[in-house]
């Protein structure tokens, strides 16, 4: 019987130009996320199976296009015997599967090694030459709306960048454009995050992670974790600054607070009803940089104060690619 591949050469493969070719994978779920794993895995010439409790017929069919074996049974038990003893060198799990899916357990027990829909995208970033820089978004109403706007000041900035992830589609589907990305906004959700907390060996390391959870069930712990510039935060609700203080980050990232008090050093935030960034600037101890009003952005017809957190969010995601004050000011300025 063949031998399944040693931890040390899975985490080796960190590059789309890596050995994939021969690869035994098993991915479980077949939703959209779970197609863009196996048409991604087939692409670079692995031997993929997937198992899922059920899937659309147009996802099955077309995974059996692309040359993958499809085993779609709703008797979980009767999945996890047909999975056999399958010597797999690798297993890729879909956001919405639960970490108690018996075929989940039998893997684990196994030994094999179960990597995220997000870990296998961070491996395979390169296709298209310089990787993007990835800002990672936990999503929720709130980011629904700063996501957006940071795109619209991106977009008018000329900064090539994409949104994908959760509500939006999956990562693995940008990263095989042939066209190069500056920046991809990564939404994730408390699935996703489950898989990271899971598997704490995960070399996900986002440059900027956004969460504006302001109240309802923590956020998994681990979402700043391995922040490389910046994790920015509401200052004073909700659990993200606590998560911030505790997150296990490169050294050097910082944390960004966001509020609608007067900022503190590195931190975006109201000056007598100015808008001003003293986070993204090289004298953050005595300088601030005039973004916007809130007489502008109400005469715009944002909703204030309820959408203050999220407009300071895109501010925060497009001043950490230096996009200039003037032209943020003059997007929120559009109707």
């Amino acid at each position: 019987m063949a031998q399944s591949l040693s931890e040390s050469t899975l985490q080796g493969l960190t590059s789309w130009h890596s050995a994939w070719s021969g690869l035994r994978v098993l991915v479980v779920g077949l939703g959209h996320t779970g197609f863009a794993v196996v048409d991604t895995l087939r692409e670079l010439d692995c031997e993929v199976t997937v198992v899922a409790e059920g899937a659309a017929s147009d996802l099955v069919k077309l995974a059996e296009v692309v040359g993958a074996r499809v085993l779609v049974e709703p008797d979980d038990a009767r999945r996890v015997r047909e999975l056999g003893s399958t010597p797999w060198d690798l297993a890729v799990v879909s956001p919405g599967v639960a970490p108690s899916d018996p075929v989940i357990e039998h893997l684990r027990a196994a030994g094999v090694d179960i990597w995220s829909d997000l870990e296998l995208a961070w491996r395979l970033r390169d296709k298209s030459g310089e990787p993007a820089e990835w800002i990672m978004v936990h999503q929720d109403e709130e980011t629904d709306v700063a996501v957006d706007l940071a795109l619209r000041i991106f977009q008018a900035a000329s900064v090539p960048a994409r949104v994908v992830g959760y509500g939006a589609p999956p990562v693995l589907d940008a990263l095989r454009e042939p066209r190069p990305y500056d920046a991809l906004i990564v939404q994730v959700s408390r699935e996703s995050l489950v898989w990271r907390a899971r598997y704490p060996h995960s070399v996900v390391s986002p440059a900027l992670t956004v969460s504006l959870q302001a109240e309802g069930e923590d956020t998994i712990g681990v979402f700043f974790d391995g922040t490389t510039r910046a994790c920015v935060y509401r200052k004073g609700v909700g659990p993200t600054e606590g998560q911030v203080q505790d997150a296990d980050v490169v050294e050097g990232a910082r944390a960004i607070g966001i509020g609608l008090d007067s900022p503190g050093m590195s931190d975006i935030g109201l000056v007598e009803g100015i808008i001003v960034d003293r986070a993204f600037l090289d004298d953050r101890a005595h300088q601030a940089l005039e973004i916007s009003t809130l007489e502008e952005i109400q005469e715009a017809g944002w909703d204030v104060p309820r959408q203050l957190p999220s407009l300071l969010a895109a501010i925060a995601i497009t001043r950490s690619r230096d996009v200039s004050p003037a032209l943020i000011a003059g997007v929120l300025s559009l109707p």
